[in-house]
């Protein structure tokens, strides 16, 4: 990113602004879909989303966990974490068969920890 050289508006010192470079945005749109994941209750959320963004290949941007379940319908010594996963190519909006290719390799990483897909 480049930046900018501030301005005085109005006698006032500007704020400084921060240009991304061409490469710094993307005009494709990002893919979104939300995981519930079951795990031991030791598994800490960071170890299951680190192993869903291992598994989950090249076009998998971000995973963010937004919400925790634990009750005695997961099995004792278990919970739920609910993710936010977004796929992303810097060229073009993916197709739904794209989005999906990475779930068996996802399902895979979390069962390296103990984990496996809710539902």
């Amino acid at each position: 990113m480049a930046e900018s050289r501030p301005q005085p508006i109005d006698g006032r010192p500007a704020a400084r602004v921060l240009v991304a470079g061409a490469s710094g945005f993307t005009g494709a749109l990002a893919a979104h879909q939300d995981l519930a994941v079951v795990v031991p209750v030791a598994v800490t959320a960071i170890a299951v989303r680190d192993a869903i963004l291992a598994g989950g290949g090249e076009l998998l941007r971000s995973a963010r966990v937004f919400d925790l379940f634990e009750g005695e319908q997961l099995g004792e010594g278990r919970k739920s974490l609910a993710l936010r996963l977004e796929f992303r190519a810097p060229d073009r909006t993916l197709t739904d068969d794209e989005v999906s290719q990475p779930r068996a390799a996802i399902e895979a990483a979390l069962g390296e920890i103990g984990g496996s897909l809710r539902g």
